[in-house]
Protein backbone atom coordinates (compact mmCIF):
# COMPACT_ATOMS: atom_id res chain seq x y z
CA UNK A 1 0.00 0.00 0.00
CA UNK A 2 0.96 3.42 -0.56
CA UNK A 3 0.89 5.38 2.57
CA UNK A 4 0.18 9.62 1.93
CA UNK A 5 1.90 11.90 5.15
CA UNK A 6 1.29 15.11 5.30
CA UNK A 7 1.69 18.68 7.53
CA UNK A 8 3.78 17.69 10.66
CA UNK A 9 3.71 13.96 9.99
CA UNK A 10 6.05 14.95 7.32
CA UNK A 11 7.75 17.50 8.90
CA UNK A 12 8.57 15.04 12.11
CA UNK A 13 9.67 12.03 9.97
CA UNK A 14 11.50 13.79 7.13
CA UNK A 15 9.01 11.74 4.17
CA UNK A 16 6.00 12.38 2.31
CA UNK A 17 5.07 8.94 1.47
CA UNK A 18 5.87 5.25 1.47
CA UNK A 19 5.37 1.59 0.42
CA UNK A 20 4.02 -0.67 2.99
CA UNK A 21 3.71 -4.18 2.97
CA UNK A 22 0.67 -4.24 5.54
CA UNK A 23 -2.72 -6.12 5.52
CA UNK A 24 -4.97 -5.48 8.57
CA UNK A 25 -7.31 -2.75 10.67
CA UNK A 26 -6.39 0.78 10.88
CA UNK A 27 -6.17 0.28 14.50
CA UNK A 28 -3.30 -1.90 14.09
CA UNK A 29 -1.81 0.24 11.30
CA UNK A 30 -1.51 2.75 13.64
CA UNK A 31 0.03 0.83 16.11
CA UNK A 32 2.91 -0.44 13.36
CA UNK A 33 3.39 3.41 12.73
CA UNK A 34 3.78 4.07 16.23
CA UNK A 35 6.55 1.41 16.81
CA UNK A 36 8.20 2.53 13.13
CA UNK A 37 8.07 5.98 14.08
CA UNK A 38 8.38 6.73 17.54
CA UNK A 39 8.30 10.60 16.76
CA UNK A 40 4.60 10.62 16.30
CA UNK A 41 3.49 8.41 19.03
CA UNK A 42 1.85 11.87 20.75
CA UNK A 43 -0.22 12.41 17.51
CA UNK A 44 -1.14 9.22 16.03
CA UNK A 45 -4.24 9.13 18.72
CA UNK A 46 -5.62 12.01 16.69
CA UNK A 47 -4.55 11.65 13.46
CA UNK A 48 -7.55 10.67 10.95
CA UNK A 49 -7.04 7.73 8.14
CA UNK A 50 -8.26 8.05 4.62
CA UNK A 51 -8.22 5.14 2.21
CA UNK A 52 -8.45 6.07 -1.34
CA UNK A 53 -9.70 9.49 -0.50
CA UNK A 54 -12.37 8.72 2.28
CA UNK A 55 -12.34 9.22 5.91
CA UNK A 56 -12.72 5.46 7.54
CA UNK A 57 -12.51 4.23 11.02
CA UNK A 58 -9.82 2.23 12.95
CA UNK A 59 -11.58 -1.16 12.26
CA UNK A 60 -11.92 -0.92 8.23
CA UNK A 61 -10.06 -3.72 7.03
CA UNK A 62 -7.27 -2.89 4.75
CA UNK A 63 -5.93 -5.56 1.76
CA UNK A 64 -2.94 -3.61 1.09
CA UNK A 65 -3.09 -2.20 -2.13
CA UNK A 66 -5.08 0.85 -1.23
CA UNK A 67 -3.44 4.64 -1.09
CA UNK A 68 -3.71 5.37 2.59
CA UNK A 69 -2.91 9.04 3.92
CA UNK A 70 -2.56 10.18 7.49
CA UNK A 71 -4.55 13.14 7.87
CA UNK A 72 -3.02 15.02 11.38
CA UNK A 73 -5.29 17.64 13.22
CA UNK A 74 -5.27 21.17 12.12
CA UNK A 75 -5.20 24.13 14.04
CA UNK A 76 -6.15 27.57 13.55
CA UNK A 77 -5.94 30.74 14.89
Amino acid sequence: MKVLYFSVVKERIKKGEEELDFKGTVSELRFVLSQRYPELKDLLERIKFAVNEEYVGDDYELKGDERVALIPPVSGG
